[in-house]
């Protein structure tokens, strides 16, 4: 009998045959007396073909991806002698022994154990919930015994009404808003700009803090819609205030334009950092923003109604009938959008195409090489330019593509348009009903109706379904998901906020209050100390310290703007 020794060497061996294993890698040592090739490929390489990894002329080391499951085969100089499907783990030590005649000759046996590469998050987390339990025992500590004088310039709560739009675009420094606020918007909206913060940082190396390969959806994936939810909502809420005292349409829809085009030249100067005009990214970000807040915007400057309708027997249909013509378009543009991605093909493509190309679906003999992004990137190639588009996506490197395609293109801005319009018909639910159960109750219905929408699209699959969940299309399917999710999130936030008013949510209601400055100050200094901190060999715990502390850093950016009665506005 054969026994294994397994040494919990973790994070003292990090070496592969003369190679240091970084993060999220491991080291696989096989056991041969003939030449042999390595073949391999990440299981989440859809229909790939495996590629030669290494060549072994004798015993010897490779090191491979942890991140997901790994399709492997050796071969001689003749015939494939084994092949399987492994998840290794991160530092792990693996052997496979050719040598042997046994059935299991060709699965890998651990020779010493792997890092718990999971474990900062949860200490991360642990150190977050002692941080806040504390900071809640000290308050009410100070609440019993300090004079009220200085508990209310410390302590106090804000007012938790309903009230005007926060103002949370580049331009001058205003005084702080003196009407009521609908809390949970904010704190919604600081809790969306801190997760970005952190997912722009590096989210510490780890896989669901980035952005899926193609499709699929991770925390990362969520970021950008919410923003866009919540850009919906705050939105309806101004132009409500700002109609209801007699404001002309077209002076309104003046400022939406307006906003619109400042936003979008912002994102294209921070796009164009140390780089020449040819090569400046046209889509991004903050342009996706301005193009869907423009047309949500005009939408409600035509349709909006200032007064509600509260006859008996009709307020059940109360915010349908609030927004069924901005409902009408809204899904004619989303129509639109799907009709293009699934009828017309991209020049030498299938029809109906949304992979990856490159090596997508190369083992059944298909070349989709000139295919990547269907013919949503074919359009934006022929419009903007392949230099003007985001080079190096998050699929490159593992489906080998050589086309550029850009997250934040054209057509997905007629999708993305479904998920600011739901955020405004959030707000439409507010305004149309007082009480906070009607609210509540409609805002989880609608969630539950997209998310059983974007279910049924890609029929609960990955990769299934006429139209997967997809980040890098904007497909339907992903934009019913994170606005179910949007919706969900802002019902329990306003239940627990501003109806229950068990949760102040700070410091996110302050980030919340200046969310595109934060942004675009991380974006600018994400590079730069004390923001950005360069490791020689870096770890997940390292990298997750650093991406949170500056995080952390941005919001109490947020808390001392808050405290300095400092707003930045158009």
């Amino acid at each position: 009998m054969t026994f294994i020794k397994f040494e919990n060497v973790g994070a003292f061996i990090r070496h592969c045959n003369g190679t240091t294993l970084r993060y999220d890698q491991a080291c696989l040592e096989i056991d041969t007396a003939e030449p042999i090739t390595f073949w391999s490929q990440d299981e989440e390489c859809e229909g790939c073909v495996l590629l030669k990894t290494a060549r072994l002329p004798s015993t010897g080391s490779i090191v491979l991806s942890t991140l997901r499951p790994t399709r492997y085969a050796i071969r001689n100089g003749t015939a494939e002698i084994c092949n399987g499907t492994y998840q290794f783990r991160e530092f792990g030590q693996y052997n496979i022994n050719l040598t042997e005649s046994t059935a299991e000759r060709c699965s890998p046996h651990m020779t010493a154990e792997p890092d718990a590469a999971s474990l900062p998050i949860l200490t991360a987390v642990v150190i977050l919930l002692s941080m806040a339990t504390l900071w809640y025992v000290v308050k009410g500590i100070g609440k019993r015994l300090i004079a009220g004088r200085l508990y209310a310039r410390f302590f106090a709560r804000e007012d938790n009404e309903l009230g005007s739009e926060t103002p949370v675009l580049m331009g001058d420094v205003v005084p702080r808003p003196t009407r009521s606020r609908l809390r949970s918007l904010d704190i919604f909206r600081g809790f969306t700009i801190a997760l970005m913060i952190f997912v722009n940082a590096g989210g510490g190396g780890y896989a669901i803090f980035s952005h899926a390969v193609w499709n699929g959806l991770t925390v990362a994936d969520v970021v950008f819609p919410w923003f866009a939810f919540a850009m919906g909502e705050s939105l309806v809420l101004s132009l409500n205030g700002r109609l209801r005292t007699s404001m002309p349409r077209s002076t309104a829809f003046y400022q939406v334009a307006r906003r619109s085009l400042f936003l979008s030249l912002i994102g294209i100067v921070l796009s164009s950092q140390l780089v020449s005009w040819d090569n400046v990214r046209f889509p991004g970000v903050l342009q996706r923003l301005a193009a869907m807040y423009l047309i949500v915007g005009a939408l409600e400057c035509a349709f909006m109604r200032t007064s509600q309708n509260i006859t008996p027997g009709r307020s059940l249909f109360r915010d349908i009938a609030a927004g069924w013509q901005q409902w009408l378009v809204t899904l004619i543009l989303v129509g639109l959008q799907v009709i293009v991605t699934l009828t017309v093909a991209a020049p030498g493509c299938p029809r109906g195409y949304m992979g990856p190309g490159g090596l997508h679906m190369s083992a059944y003999n298909m070349t989709l090489q000139n295919c990547t992004g269907g013919i949503a990137g074919h359009i934006d190639r022929v419009i903007l330019g392949p230099s003007h588009l985001h080079q190096r996506g998050t699929f490159s490197k593992l489906y080998h593509t050589t086309l550029p395609h850009d997250p934040e293109g054209l057509l997905g801005i007629l999708s993305g348009v479904l998920v600011v319009q739901a955020g405004a018909h959030a707000m439409r639910i507010m305004l149309a009903y007082n009480h906070a159960r009607a609210r509540i109750m409609r805002w989880v219905f609608w969630s539950l109706v997209f998310a059983v929408t974007s279910g049924a699209l890609c029929e609960f699959t990955k990769n299934g379904g006429p139209i997967p969940i997809n980040k890098n299309l904007w497909s339907l399917s992903y934009c019913l998901a994170t606005a179910a999710m949007a919706l969900f999130l802002q019902a329990v936030l306003y239940f627990v906020v501003d109806l229950k008013q068990k949760w102040g949510g700070r410091p996110l209601y302050y980030a919340g209050q200046n969310a595109f400055f934060l942004y675009i100050g991380s974006e600018l200094l994400k590079r730069h100390f004390p923001f950005h901190y360069v490791l020689a060999s870096p770890t997940h715990a390292q990298l997750l310290a650093t991406h949170a502390a500056a995080m952390l850093l941005w919001l109490a950016v947020g808390v001392a703007l808050y405290k300095k009665r400092v707003f930045i506005t158009l």
